[in-house]
């Protein structure tokens, strides 16, 4: 009896110790398609909120060695992919904008594990975070000779509006890591599948290097219709704010309707009066030729210029244009009959 409650007390310690182990800088959630990574921030301020005295304390800074959770995942069919379920290299040109948070170096696996099998981030100990970042996906070979994808994310400041003033911190540590993720292509399996398509080899933390092919985004100056101050972002912008505009109410898409209608009448008429001006001087001519003779009745033809009252009457035949013969002779066989 004393042996198996000192057997049980073991257990029940053991468990203590490896549910108190430090989360690894990358979980493994779904081997190739998803990863979480606990980034290092280098000097970063950890933002707390002292709950104590209720939810709506002001947030507060503190000296504490922290790390950033960057939810790395890829769709079966490798449409994108995401960090923090923010699509990056997705066919969209605007860059989407990355949100992380932030929780002491020391988080451990337990409390990691928790909050995946919750399937929400809930109260992780510290804030969250705006990103500014730069990334990159280029070719590469890996060590077996295949084509593969290198995927590099590294973060380059912090924007924080919960602490007053608005928290901006730079993250130019030269201990500072970046993550790096290789993704090889997939065999296609059935006609069905996706080509190409590929899965992630390996997600890890490594020192910050110059990316090849990098896009740069500033948190403040962008937004979800893109870089602040572009065409595109005006484009972007006017397109949802006229799709808001018709989805708001009836009345706003009957007028949006009658708008089209009246454009269309307009263009219409446009295009029947401004006709003439469109002529060159032949038809300008003619038309003028054409409308003298309608003044003179019809009896002048247009284009030779005969009179048709000369030429109203009899039909003179060949033989009397041309044998000058008397239009009331008729020239019958062999004889002339008067």
């Amino acid at each position: 009896m004393v042996l198996r409650a000192v057997s049980l007390l073991a257990t029940l310690c053991l468990f203590r110790v490896t549910s108190a182990e430090v989360a690894p800088e990358v979980t493994v959630v779904e081997e190739g398609y998803n990863y979480i990574a606990k980034l290092p921030c280098a000097g970063c301020p950890f933002l707390f909120q002292d709950t104590s005295k209720g939810s709506n304390e002001q947030w507060g800074e503190r000296t504490d060695d922290n790390a950033l959770l960057l939810n790395i995942s890829l769709p079966y069919d490798s449409a994108f992919l995401t960090i923090n379920n923010a699509p990056l290299h997705s066919g969209n040109r605007i860059l989407p904008l990355v949100y992380a948070n932030q929780v002491v170096q020391d988080f451990s696996a337990d409390q990691l594990s928790g909050q995946l099998e919750a399937s929400h981030e809930g109260n992780l100990g510290g804030g969250f975070f705006g990103l500014s970042y730069r990334h990159s996906l280029r070719h590469v070979k890996n060590n077996q000779n295949l084509e593969a994808l290198l995927f590099q994310f590294d973060v380059i400041e912090l924007h924080s509006a919960l602490t007053s003033p608005a928290l901006q911190f730079q993250l130019n540590d030269a201990v500072q890591k970046m993550l790096e993720v290789l993704l090889i292509q997939r065999p296609v399996l059935s006609a069905s599948d996706p080509s190409p398509s590929f899965e992630i080899l390996s997600a890890k933390l490594v020192p910050r290097t110059s990316l090849g092919h990098e896009r740069t985004m500033h948190f403040l100056a962008w937004d979800t219709h893109g870089e602040k101050g572009t065409a595109s972002h005006a484009l972007s912008y006017g397109t949802s704010s006229l799709v808001d505009f018709l989805s708001s109410s009836f009345w706003a898409l009957l007028g949006f309707t009658m708008a089209v209608i009246v454009v269309f009448i307009v263009v219409c008429l446009m295009c029947i009066f401004g006709w003439e001006f469109w002529k060159d001087d032949y038809e300008k001519a003619q038309q003028g030729k054409r409308r003298k003779s309608s003044v003179k009745g019809g009896r002048v033809d247009v284009e030779t210029g005969f009179d048709k009252r000369k030429m109203q009457g009899k039909f003179k035949s060949a033989e009397e244009l041309g044998l000058g013969l008397a239009s009331r002779g008729q020239i019958v066989g062999m004889g002339k009959s008067d």
